[in-house]
Parts: structure tokens; C-alpha cells; sequence
């Protein structure tokens, strides 16, 4: 599974190859210290079709814009979402 990490307060778009396409994608949202705040998992059947993810990430969390869920995601609560 390719391993991507995506920084608090950002926008953007993950490129996803064919590697990721086959094996699937883990997505860590990291804050500027680079620890982990968030983590989503993409299995390769939500990959398959995919060449690339579009976003939007805060603090805790982030959006992926289109018709795709993550197959897993784990995301700490806050009270200042």
C-alpha cells in the first residue's frame, strides 16, 4: 500500500499510479511537527478507476472532493474543528 502524508491546512491533489491503483493508498494527515492527527485508507478497489484524489485539509480532518470515501479512516476529535 503506497503511504502519502498531507499536511494540516492544506489543498491539493494526490496523484494516484499504478502501483496505487493495484495495492491501494494510506493517507496520514500530519501536523507541522509531522505527527499524525488523521489517517484514511483507500483499498485498491476504491483506487482502481482513480488517477487522482482532490483535497482539502484543516487541522483534524480531510475532505476529498468527488464520488470517493475512504475505505477506513481514523480522525482524533477535537472541539475546535
Amino acid at each position: 500500500m503506497k503511504e502519502i502524508q498531507i499536511t494540516c491546512n492544506t489543498k491539493g491533489e494526490v496523484n494516484i499510479d499504478d502501483n496505487a491503483r493495484a495495492k491501494g493508498i494510506s493517507i496520514a494527515l500530519v501536523d507541522e511537527k509531522h505527527i499524525p492527527v488523521a489517517r484514511y485508507e483507500f483499498r485498491s478497489e476504491k483506487t482502481s478507476s482513480l488517477t487522482r484524489l482532490l483535497y482539502d485539509a484543516n487541522n483534524v480532518r480531510i475532505h476529498f472532493y468527488g464520488d470517493i470515501t475512504p475505505s477506513t479512516t481514523y480522525e482524533h476529535t477535537s472541539f475546535n474543528d
